[in-house]
C-alpha cells in the first residue's frame, strides 16, 4: 500500500477530452493538444511536489502559454509565420529586427506562445569536443574554479546582494497584506519579477564571460550533480531556507551549459558526494581545519575546501596528473606544516 498521489489518464479518456474541445473550435487543432500537455504536465509537477510533501496549495495555471510544434509554422529569409486559424490567419514575425537573435543557428525548435511575449528555440548542430577541462563548485558567494590546472574565484556578493535587497522589501510588503491584500500582492508579484530579471541578468553576464574563457582554452566543464540537491538539503529551518533560496546553483549550470553547448564544447555532470571532504592527494577524509580551510586526517594537506571541491570534481570527471596536482598545491600554497607553520606540499 502506498499513500503517494498519482495521475492516470487513458488513451480512450484523452481522445474524448480531445474531441469535446475540438467542438467548434476553428483554430489549428494542436492548440488543444497542446492544452491538454500542458495541463497534464501542471499536474504531474504538483504530484511530484506533494509527494515530497512541498505542496501548499492545489495546481493553478498562473500563465497562459501554448507550445506550437514545428509543423504549425514557417521560417524563410528571417520571417517566422504561425498558423493561427488553418489557411485563414498567420501571426507574423520579422526576427531580422531582433539582432540579439544568434544567427549561425541551423534551424528553429518549438515555438512558446505568451499573451505579451514569443518564446523562439534556436538549434545548432555540433559535436562536443575539448582538449582539456575546467571543473566548477557554486558556492553562496563564488563560483570556485579549476580552468585548466589554474584555480579561479568569480565573486557573487552582487548576486547575493540582490536577493537581500529583495527579501527586505517582501518582508515590508507582507506587512501590509492584513490592511490591503490586493495592492500586497500586485507588489510582491512586481518586485518578485523584478528580482528574477536582476538576477538572470546577472547570471547571464556571469557565464557568458565564462564561455568566453573556456572557448578560447578549448576547455569543456565538469560539474556537480546537482538535481533535487535543495530537497536533500532542507532542514526546515527558516535561516536555511532563506539561504538556499539565494543559491542559484543550478541557474548557474543551466546557463553555462548551453552556451557551452552553442561553442561545441561538452559538459559532464559528476556525483558530488564529500567532493570538499575528501583528500585530492591521497583520497583520505578531511576535517575543519581553520576557517575554511580541510585538512586531511591521513597526510595532512591543508587546504581551502571550495578548493578542495573543484580538485576532486576535475578528478572524478576526467582524471587530474599527479604531477599537475602537486603544482596547484604549490601555486595555491595552501598546505601547513605544523611544526614550523611554513608553507610546504606534503608527499
Amino acid at each position: 500500500f502506498s499513500n503517494k498521489a498519482h495521475l492516470s489518464i487513458s488513451r480512450e479518456d484523452r481522445r474524448k477530452l480531445r474531441d469535446e474541445l475540438l467542438k467548434d473550435w476553428r483554430f489549428s487543432k494542436h492548440y488543444v493538444d497542446s492544452a491538454i500537455n500542458s495541463v497534464i504536465g501542471l499536474v504531474k509537477s504538483w504530484i511530484t511536489l506533494y509527494n515530497r510533501g512541498r505542496a501548499e496549495s492545489k495546481p493553478k495555471i498562473t500563465k497562459r502559454t501554448v507550445y506550437i510544434k514545428s509543423t504549425l509554422f514557417s521560417f524563410r529569409d528571417g520571417i517566422l509565420r504561425i498558423s493561427i486559424e488553418p489557411n485563414k490567419r498567420y501571426l507574423e514575425v520579422n526576427l531580422t529586427k531582433y539582432p540579439w537573435i544568434h544567427e549561425d543557428f541551423d534551424r528553429l525548435g518549438g515555438l512558446i506562445l505568451a499573451q505579451k511575449e514569443l518564446t523562439i528555440t534556436v538549434k545548432k548542430d555540433v559535436e562536443p569536443k575539448a582538449d582539456k577541462w575546467a571543473s566548477f563548485d557554486v558556492n553562496l558567494m563564488n563560483v570556485t574554479s579549476s580552468i585548466n590546472g589554474e584555480i579561479k574565484r568569480y565573486d557573487l556578493k552582487e548576486l547575493y546582494h540582490i536577493h537581500r535587497t529583495y527579501e527586505t522589501k517582501r518582508r515590508r510588503i507582507q506587512k501590509l497584506s492584513k490592511f490591503k491584500p490586493l495592492t500586497s500582492r500586485r507588489l510582491l508579484e512586481k518586485y518578485s519579477k523584478r528580482e528574477e530579471n536582476r538576477a538572470k541578468d546577472f547570471m547571464h553576464k556571469l557565464t557568458a564571460q565564462i564561455a568566453r574563457e573556456l572557448k578560447e582554452k578549448n576547455c569543456g566543464a565538469i560539474m556537480e550533480r546537482l538535481k533535487n540537491m535543495k530537497d536533500k538539503i532542507l532542514n526546515h529551518s527558516k535561516k536555511m531556507n532563506r539561504k538556499l533560496s539565494k543559491w542559484n546553483a543550478r541557474t548557474f549550470q543551466f546557463m553555462l551549459e548551453y552556451k557551452l553547448l552553442w561553442n561545441g564544447l561538452p559538459v559532464k555532470y559528476v556525483n558530488p558526494k564529500n567532493s570538499s571532504k575528501t583528500c585530492p592527494l591521497c583520497s583520505g577524509s578531511m576535517a575543519s581545519y581553520e576557517g575554511r580551510i580541510m585538512k586531511c586526517e591521513e597526510c595532512g594537506l591543508a587546504m581551502d575546501r571550495d578548493i578542495v571541491a573543484v580538485l576532486n570534481l576535475q578528478m572524478r570527471g576526467e582524471g587530474f596528473p599527479q604531477r599537475a596536482l602537486n603544482e596547484i598545491i604549490e601555486r595555491e600554497g595552501l598546505s601547513r606544516n605544523e611544526n614550523n607553520n611554513s608553507l610546504c606540499i606534503p608527499t
